[in-house]
């Protein structure tokens, strides 16, 4: 018969120090790429390998930051939910969906002879969540032992049922969910128990004597009344596009960088004249806004941290002086979350990138919107 696992102590382990580790990690063998091409001269080949590795390192570490930021949002509770009815089947395909799962796989089997069950969640961060513990389950159960996923439970208390057998390496236990990190879906379980909390749900472990274990995923059903609306920012809407020739992400548009790291206005710059942009660079908004009475841009991408004014009233200004005739773009240091989105919303910004994102990701998101744009015309 299953027991439920013993509770462990709370974790004695500190948030900055374990992502002090995971960021030194993934970024020092960076060190041993920039030294390997020195001794080759750089040659072409080298200087390939070493921007491939730079690439691969900053995009881990940019996934370990987005992962810790989302714990320490869960735990303090400020990560915002739009909860809704929503069938538990659903957020199973989602969460497969997700891990890339194909229908057949060798790894998991998905049993779903259940009847059909309806949950309040929130959709997207509980198929995440639930990604999360299929991700961890296929990497922790024993080798060659299928994980089923298992739909089950009440109509109140809804159930997804991970089973798994055990790897004598890696022995079930609540040190599962001590860490902050996180797996290739981009949760620990850590987070994803608290997150299953916050929703009036459960996240957890148990275990037989017969070296089998199951990751038990509970949610609020029907029979539990909904919360009454809060005050939280709904899911991140994109801005309605202003008009064509300012959402055009084409060669030959003048873009202006409004950042107070010239590092980060260089690495830009650099990289968007290679795209064919004209460039025009600020360090802070009175700069930016001497730059626009001088002449037009057609895109500003705006940090939000600048001296002074920051950047959601840099972009309120920008709307009064101008209005509609230039794209926004809100340049973020920190991971997109709803409250980001909404706050750019709400100052005048017509979408956001990530700085990790990179230059091309910027040409991409302004080809899209211009594509969207020309859309909305012909209609």
């Amino acid at each position: 018969m299953l027991e439920s696992a013993e509770p462990g102590a709370e974790s004695g382990s500190s948030l900055l120090r374990e992502l002090a580790h995971e960021l030194r990690d993934a970024l020092s063998p960076l060190a041993s790429s920039a030294d390997l091409a020195r001794l080759r001269n750089f040659d072409a080949e080298a200087s390939r390998q070493l921007a491939e590795k730079v690439e691969r390192g900053l995009r881990r570490a940019l996934a370990i930051l987005d992962a810790f930021a989302l714990g320490e949002q869960c735990e303090n509770g400020t990560l915002q939910l739009a909860t809704s009815r929503v069938p538990l089947g659903q957020i199973v395909a989602s969460a497969r969906e997700a891990l890339g799962e194909p229908a057949g796989a060798a790894r998991y089997r998905f049993v779903t002879a259940e009847p059909a069950r309806v949950v309040l969640a929130d959709p997207v961060w509980s198929a995440r969540a639930l990604a999360a513990v299929l991700q961890h389950a296929g990497a922790r159960g024993a080798i060659g032992c299928l994980v089923e996923v298992r739909l089950g439970g009440t109509v109140t208390r809804p159930r997804v049922r991970v089973c798994g057998g055990i790897d004598p390496d890696n022995t079930p236990g609540e040190k599962w969910f001590v860490s902050w990190r996180a797996g290739e879906a981009g949760m620990s379980l850590r987070t994803a128990r608290c997150l299953m909390r916050v929703q009036r749900g459960d996240l957890e472990l148990v275990t037989g004597n017969r070296g089998e274990w199951e990751l038990v995923m509970s949610f609020a059903g029907e029979g539990i009344q909904a919360e009454e609306p809060s005050r939280e920012s709904p899911p991140a809407r994109r801005a309605e596009a202003a008009g064509a020739e300012a959402l055009a992400a084409t060669t030959g548009e003048t873009l202006l960088i409004v950042d107070d790291s010239r590092e980060v206005r260089r690495a830009y710059g650099e990289a968007l004249v290679a795209l064919g942009y004209r460039v025009v660079e600020a360090a802070d908004a009175e700069q930016a806004l001497a730059v626009l009475d001088g002449g037009t841009a057609d895109v500003a991408l705006i940090d939000i941290h600048l001296p002074r004014m920051n950047g959601y009233r840099l972009a309120q200004a920008i709307r009064a002086r101008v209005g509609a005739a230039i794209y926004l773009v809100m340049l973020s240091g920190m991971g997109l979350d709803a409250i980001t989105r909404e706050l750019a919303r709400e100052a005048g910004f017509d979408d956001c990138l990530d700085k990790m994102s990179g230059p091309i990701a910027l040409r991409e998101l302004l080809a899209a919107s211009k594509r969207n744009s020309l859309g909305n015309d012909e209609g």
